[in-house]
């Protein structure tokens, strides 16, 4: 009998609790007291390379020694058998708030040979010219011609894709929240096989629009460097057990009703607690672990 009753006193007593939790924590609660990085997520879109973004909760890891950190967006194309003859960027075009772009950032080789980088898979092969029209806050026009012989629209000992065109930026606003990096492209000409003249010898096989129905094979992709942190697999964990449970909504609840020590003052127990990513930790975090747990939500 006693205990019975001490069975259903301890229930009631862990009920009591849960509604003291729920109750307190029904109040938006404000961002820790830390001195941390509010999110800034990068994207990269473009009318012909799919579009990627990066989301970094700190560029400060990613610092150089003067404190500057920088970004690298990269469009890459993957075209088997195929070799590229020229392609013109219409404009690539950037919040100049946010990044900042300048040759220094963007050089490539040494001495007399330094070039700006701007169309890698030509300059780091010595192939053609490529120019760079005009340049103004937050706006590059470009192009690149005269390649002879054909640069190979593919990694020849790999098989993996090659970058076409890539922009460095120093990060001038970390709190900006987001910004977009955007490449628009005029046209993109390529051939079947690499010959002294290929855009004389040989029919030009994609050249003009943009998105055409014409079936190449190719594999596009945009990437964006440094690699934001890895925080996938741990989002809404804050008790550390590997993976994501009732228990991790319960205790920041707790947190919020000031029932545990949970520390969230370092960048990684932020990371695991702010769920729905939104640069602060608030009662809607705990929401979003219940609905994750509930399977209302398939990922954080």
């Amino acid at each position: 009998m006693r205990k019975r009753i001490k069975t259903m006193l301890s229930a009631f007593l862990a009920a009591s609790m849960l509604a003291s939790v729920l109750a307190v924590s029904a109040v938006p609660a404000s961002a820790v007291d830390a001195d941390i990085e509010a999110p800034l997520t990068v994207k990269a879109t473009s009318n012909y390379f799919p579009c990627s973004e990066n989301k970094y909760y700190g560029l400060s890891e990613f610092e150089d020694e003067n404190g500057d950190a920088f970004v690298t967006v990269e469009y890459k194309l993957l075209a088997d058998q195929k070799y590229l003859i020229n392609t013109d960027i219409g404009e690539l075009t950037y919040d100049p708030d946010v990044l900042e772009w300048n040759e220094e950032y963007n050089m490539y080789g040494e001495g007399r040979g330094r070039k700006v980088d701007f169309f890698p898979f030509a300059f780091e092969r010595n192939y053609g010219a490529g120019v760079i029209h005009k340049t103004a806050e937050g706006r590059i026009v470009a192009n690149f011609s005269s390649i002879q012989p054909a640069a190979l629209a593919y990694n020849e000992e790999d098989g993996s894709a090659v970058t076409v065109v890539k922009a460095v930026f120093k990060v001038l606003d970390r709190e900006a929240g987001e910004t977009t990096v955007n490449c628009s492209v005029k046209y993109l000409a390529m051939c079947d096989e690499s010959e002294p003249t290929p855009h004389v010898q040989h029919q030009v096989i994609y050249n003009g629009v943009v998105n055409s129905n014409l079936n190449l094979g190719e594999t596009l992709s945009t990437v964006i460097s440094p690699e934001s942190q890895e925080a996938s697999d741990i989002i809404g964990n804050v008790t550390c057990s590997g993976g994501v449970t009732v228990e991790d909504a319960t205790e920041l609840q707790r947190y919020f009703a000031d029932m545990n020590d949970l520390d969230l003052t370092s960048k990684e127990m932020f990371i695991r607690a702010d769920a729905n990513r939104d640069g602060i930790i608030t009662i809607r975090d705990v929401t979003q672990i219940q609905r994750y747990v509930s399977e209302i939500i398939e990922t954080l």
